[in-house]
């Protein structure tokens, strides 16, 4: 009988913490909050979880990514975000960087704040799969010149920590995050699908803000919560995958939450 192992109720204790509103809002919450939708590490949709980074078997090994992701946020101020990534092996890591740009369509309440303001985003990221555990029965073998496949039906966990950057008009915001993915991997026919999430915890500081009680322009940050998610699609051996998915910054009054789409495309398969 297959058990759920124990990072799956460690993920969903995670996920109710998050969901617990803390009291009042500090100008430091509030400057996370922006620092982190306004650069890459929560201002784009994430990507779905490598299965495994200990081996990259499929063609040169370099990934390209494209990400589309919108947010809407109170007073009818919607974000917009596209940005485009290579990503490299390097030993038992996936090492990647990242250019985007975010465009805001603002309302009247938001005429004339920064944050309707657009401007370019870069960011990198590492990640690492620390754990592949089969589930299931492994598949018989294919045969007499065939040798015996591994389980294609696998439990994930993985590591990955992204940090960005923008400029914001002179506001310099600067974000960094850790998270821990917990994802399924299986196949069916030609397609491989791997639904995940992501608890994880991130930084963010925004370096030139005025708010409300400061006589001048100073720095505020502070740790705050997130939460991705969402499913990665492979499409036989293409080297073409896509990741519809979701990324959620938490504070204490109110928040947002992104959706988006990601594409990545590593190489025709050599073998």
């Amino acid at each position: 009988m297959f058990r759920i192992p124990y990072a799956c109720w460690l993920s969903l204790t995670f996920t109710f913490l998050l969901s617990v509103p803390a009291l009042g809002q500090s100008a430091n919450e509030a400057a996370a909050y922006v620092a982190l939708y306004y650069t890459p590490v929560a201002g784009l949709p994430p990507l779905a979880p490598s299965t495994d980074t200990s081996s990259h078997p499929l063609g040169s090994g370099l990934v390209m990514q494209g990400r589309l992701g919108q947010m809407s946020r109170r007073g009818d101020l919607t974000l917009r975000t596209m940005g485009v990534g290579v990503e490299l092996p390097v030993g038992h890591w996936s090492m990647s960087g990242t250019l985007a740009y975010l465009s805001a369509n603002c309302g009247p309440d938001w005429a004339g704040d920064n944050d309707c303001a657009g401007d370019i985003m870069i960011g990198a990221s590492a990640r690492r799969t620390l754990l592949r555990r089969p589930l299931g029965d492994a598949p018989p073998v294919k045969g007499k010149r065939g040798a015996q496949q591994s389980n294609d039906q696998q439990f994930l966990v993985a590591f990955e920590g992204s940090g960005g950057f923008s400029p914001r008009l002179g506001e310099q915001a600067l974000a960094l995050a850790a998270g821990l993915p917990l994802a399924l991997s299986f196949r069916n026919g030609d397609m491989h699908f791997v639904p995940f999430i992501t608890p994880g915890l991130g930084f963010g500081r925004m370096g030139n803000v005025v708010y409300t009680g400061d006589d001048f322009a100073t720095s505020h940050g502070s740790l705050a919560p997130m939460l991705g998610g969402g499913i990665g699609l492979e499409f036989g051996r293409s080297g073409i995958g896509t990741t519809l998915g979701f990324q959620k910054v938490f504070k204490s009054t109110g928040g947002t939450t992104q959706l988006g789409l990601g594409m990545t495309w590593q190489g025709v398969p050599t073998r």
